[in-house]
């Protein structure tokens, strides 16, 4: 089976959009520029604080077939540094214990927020999938697997290098940071992408706000190109990793 047969008629390719952090942009323009062209997104948040208030305003999205995504609560990164906001959730800190019981507790709040969503994916904090240091250091992924369809990680900028839907892992899938990119670049690479019959996935942050934002005339301009491509598939990452597991098998 090659990749441009392996996806549901009439689609030939799969792109995700993913966004982080549940930020204001994200609602009052990203989730909007999709409804206008019929598109839904993944939004990864992160239930901590009063959560229930905060993220109330996410529930309309949910209802109307966007995805929410498990950020865990306390966004746990190394980066290796010891940044103040990183103190008390260093990734290198923790134990494989900690980083199991923050994303249960997060699936148990989103589930609190968005019962009927069903199915769910996991986006690794600042694209990290390990705690601890050195010979102590261990990854989660075979945690994530266990709990969730899919789970979105980093990739190369490079189109062919997008995930490859007979041979990915669903649990460690590779994407694309695009701050601060021109709206060409990403344009070509979903066009890259859906010739080799790949499946992209996109991360977004800020639209027009904060150091990882892209520009709204550019995510405007990716997504006026999807809209017009009736052979792409654009949905949400669960949605699309059930898919890719159902055929892998």
């Amino acid at each position: 089976m090659n990749n441009a047969s392996f996806w549901p008629a009439p689609f030939r390719a799969a792109v995700s959009l993913t966004f982080d952090d549940g930020l204001e942009s994200q609602l009052r323009t990203a989730a909007p520029l999709l409804e206008q062209a019929g598109l839904r997104g993944t939004f990864y948040l992160n239930p901590a604080g009063d959560w229930q208030t905060r993220l109330a305003r996410w529930q309309p999205l949910q209802a109307r077939g966007h995805e929410m995504g498990n950020h865990t609560i306390q966004h746990l990164c190394s980066l290796n540094n010891n940044l103040p906001w990183q103190r008390g959730h260093n990734a290198i800190d923790w134990t494989l214990e900690q980083i199991q019981a923050d994303i249960l507790e997060a699936q148990r709040r989103l589930d609190a927020l968005f019962p009927a969503q069903g199915r769910n994916s996991f986006a690794y904090p600042c694209y990290e999938s390990t705690v601890g240091r050195g010979r102590q250091r261990v990854c989660y992924t075979p945690f994530v697997a266990e709990h969730f369809v899919a789970a979105r990680h980093k990739g190369e900028m490079q189109a062919a290098l997008a995930n490859d839907p007979l041979y990915c892992d669903l649990h460690h899938l590779s994407s694309w940071p695009v701050e601060h990119q021109p709206g060409a670049l990403m344009v070509g690479l979903a066009e890259q992408a859906a010739q080799l019959g790949r499946w992209a996935v996109f991360t977004f942050h800020g639209i027009d706000e904060g150091g990882l934002a892209v520009s709204e005339a550019d995510f405007r301009e990716l997504v006026d190109f999807l809209a017009r491509r009736a052979d792409i598939w654009t949905a949400p990452l669960a949605e699309a990793g059930a898919y890719v597991a159902g055929k892998q098998g």
